[in-house]
């Protein structure tokens, strides 16, 4: 506890000396005085969420009235722009959607069909409990998933009687789980909030519409593939320890539902598999919209008669930490948009006369990306960040954005090269892996992540064309 409060002390006074530093640095050439701005206020936010030198909400709101007083921002609406965005309704509505998916026996039999297709033994049931993990994390939010399937590992670890074969087989495990979530929050745009702050930034600053059906073009070839390369890298470097062939088929059987549905499990397949098929029809039919979806959807199961969910203890369960963090990293976009950070980043960081091929931009992104989720490691700030220079690099070497945009966001959705991005961290809190242990793992898993998105997106924007 007393390290932690020194991170938080240390990271607390660091983010004010970037503040104060601000007005003593010369503003360099091509950049303006609120872009200097920008970037003390950019730094300084990363600093305090990273180092949890306030409570992450706390933190949010007091950057976006400083975003205004410091005169990043032009106005107090643009400084609390993103509140009003809808990626900030959407992540409203993925907490009714969790709480619904997590408090019906939908995610048990999803898990049971898995332990049934892929449980021969413990590593193939470690597969199927990714890839059940997967499935669920493409129209969840990672957090709960993860939480959700988390819990189910820590009851199977309990048939371990040996403490030194528990410890070996929860390490493999509880990394597994998390980089399962992430990589699942690829495959559609409502997997993962920061896929929404991606394809907001697009429309914004691209004027591109990506629909529902191409983002999973793009996303789910790559799960579909990165889910088994991950789960043989991660066994090959933590093997676990198998367990007994009659422990491990009950544990099978305790997974087991009722074969009948009941009426409210009933009600939620209903709505959730409406909102799906929806979703997927807003590819062609522009009139339904992602966020108009998610919010109705979730409004019915409040209803009187639908009853799916009760609203006081949704407002008590809403996690306001990622809606505000969520907000707060929005309304940064825009500003360092509107201020010219960006353009200054790009000419700063990327020649005018830069000219390569798709892949080696892609390839170039993902590996960019990858290395700045250790300075970096909230992904949708990092998104911010790098999205307006991408696209104009993009612009200048004649690529589709698209293509940069959806690598951007596949490559800093999986920030599990550490534990400190809030998904990894569910599973860390566990004590079954050190922070060391995870990049073994994670690491090779990330550079296939890479490998994929060099190899898959060019090529399908080029079909697409």
């Amino acid at each position: 506890m007393n390290a932690l409060r020194a991170k938080q002390k240390y990271g607390l006074l660091t983010a004010l000396l970037i503040l104060v530093a601000m007005f003593f640095i010369p503003v360099p050439e091509g950049l303006t005085e609120a872009g200097i701005r920008t970037l003390s206020c950019t730094l300084a936010l990363l600093v305090c969420l990273s180092t949890g030198a306030l409570p992450l909400g706390l933190t949010s709101l007091i950057f976006m009235m400083l975003y205004y007083v410091l005169g990043a921002a032009t106005s107090l609406p643009a400084a609390v722009s993103g509140m009003a965005t809808p990626p900030v309704f959407f992540i409203l509505a993925s907490f009714g959607m969790s709480a619904a998916v997590s408090e019906s026996p939908i995610s048990r039999r999803i898990l049971y069909f898995m332990l049934k297709v892929f449980g021969k033994s413990l590593k193939s049931t470690l597969l199927g409990l990714m890839f059940a993990t997967a499935v669920v994390s493409a129209f969840i939010s990672n957090v709960p998933v993860t939480a959700m399937f988390v819990t189910i590992g820590l009851a199977f670890l309990k048939l371990y009687k040996d403490e030194e074969s528990r410890k070996q087989t929860g390490r493999t495990m509880m990394i597994a789980i998390p980089v399962a979530a992430m990589i699942g929050g690829i495959m559609t745009p409502v997997g993962s909030s920061p896929n929404l702050v991606a394809i907001s930034t697009l429309k914004s600053m691209a004027d591109y519409d990506i629909s529902f059906v191409e983002w999973a073009a793009y996303g789910v070839p790559i799960a579909l593939i990165l889910i088994p390369l991950a789960w043989l890298i991660i066994t090959r470097v933590f093997p676990p320890v198998e367990l007994e062939r009659e422990r491990f088929r009950k544990f099978v059987e305790d997974s087991r539902v009722t074969e009948k549905v009941d009426r409210q499990e009933a009600k939620v397949i209903c709505i959730m598999g409406t909102m799906i098929v929806l979703w997927i029809l807003s590819s062609w039919i522009p009139v339904i919209n992602l966020y108009v979806v998610a919010v109705l959807g979730v409004a019915v199961m409040f209803l009187p008669g639908v009853q799916v969910l009760d609203w006081e203890n949704f407002k008590k369960n809403t996690n306001w930490d990622v809606v505000f963090v969520t907000a707060s990293v929005i309304s940064l976009g825009n500003i360092i948009s509107e201020t010219g950070l960006s353009t200054w980043v790009v000419n700063t960081v990327f020649p005018a006369d830069l000219s390569l091929p798709a892949y080696a931009m892609v390839c170039i992104t993902a590996v960019f990306v990858i290395l700045m989720l250790l300075v970096v490691p909230i992904s949708g700030a990092l998104i911010q960040i790098l999205a307006g220079p991408l696209i104009v690099v993009a612009a200048n070497c004649g690529i589709a954005p698209v293509v940069l945009i959806v690598t951007l966001c596949f490559c800093a959705t999986n920030c599990y090269l550490l534990p400190i991005d809030t998904v990894p961290l569910l599973a860390y809190s566990t004590g079954y892996f050190q922070m060391t242990d995870m990049p073994k793992a994670t690491a090779p898993i990330l550079l296939a992540l890479a490998l994929l998105c060099t190899l898959w997106n060019p090529l399908l924007c080029g079909w697409m064309a």
